[in-house]
């Protein structure tokens, strides 16, 4: 079994390293970039991944491997936070499962081959909801035979919510997928969100897009 760490903290790997690689071929990384080079490059069974890393985080990591592996492995995610937000942020971009540090490296050994047993999923080539199609990556969507095109940041925020959709993505999970921990100032993501509604509506799918105070954004279609 072929196990990625991406984990900046040495004395961590090591500790890894240590208690796992008698089970396991471990391969390590020690900075978002790099970690996402071999996810991309790599065939593994299970990607352990560290949300605070340099270069980038763990969430931009998960995000873009979930955009263009197309073979994908199970990722179990590290970190110091234990709020539902914060863990609502990492299974929003493709997460399977947590561990909050510090852990038991018995128990990350048996999460990791429980993840391990799952399938393998492959890269959806199109999110699609109510005639609104957007290729994960992509700066455009279509509808019909007519693309349209978006702002870098309001393509992200189209795919998150077209895949979750009907369902609401909170505000915080937005920003934290589109900033990380440094959001611009507060009114960033509302003018992003009047952006995406405004293509949306030259699309003829104006009503589409909902706000729903003090919670977030989602994708519904509403019957007239």
């Amino acid at each position: 079994m072929r196990v990625l760490i991406i984990e900046d903290n040495l004395d961590i790997q090591a500790n890894i390293a240590d208690y796992l690689e008698n089970d396991f071929t471990l391969d390590f990384a020690y900075s978002g970039t790099q970690g996402l080079e071999l996810a991309l490059s790599g065939e593994y069974d299970v990607i352990v991944l560290d949300l605070m890393l340099p270069g980038k985080d763990g969430i931009e990591v998960c995000r873009e491997y979930r955009e263009k592996a197309p073979v994908q492995a199970p990722i179990l995610m590290l970190t110091a936070r234990d709020t539902i937000d914060d863990k609502e942020v990492g299974f929003t971009v493709g997460a399977d499962d947590y561990m909050i540090k510090p852990f038991s490296l018995r128990e990350l050994k048996m999460r990791i081959e429980a993840l391990a047993r799952r399938p393998k999923a492959k890269l959806k080539h199109i999110l699609s909801y109510a005639g609104v199609s957007l290729q994960p990556g992509a700066t455009v969507f279509s509808v019909g035979d007519t693309t349209y095109l978006l702002h870098e940041k309001e393509a992200r925020i189209l795919g998150l919510l077209a895949d979750a959709a009907p369902e609401i993505v909170t505000a915080q999970t937005i920003s934290y997928a589109l900033w990380g921990d440094e959001p611009p100032e507060s009114g960033a993501l509302r003018t992003h969100i009047y952006n995406l509604r405004k293509a949306l509506g030259s699309a003829s799918k104006g009503n589409l897009l909902h706000t729903v105070r003090g919670r977030g954004y989602m994708l519904r279609e509403i019957a007239k």
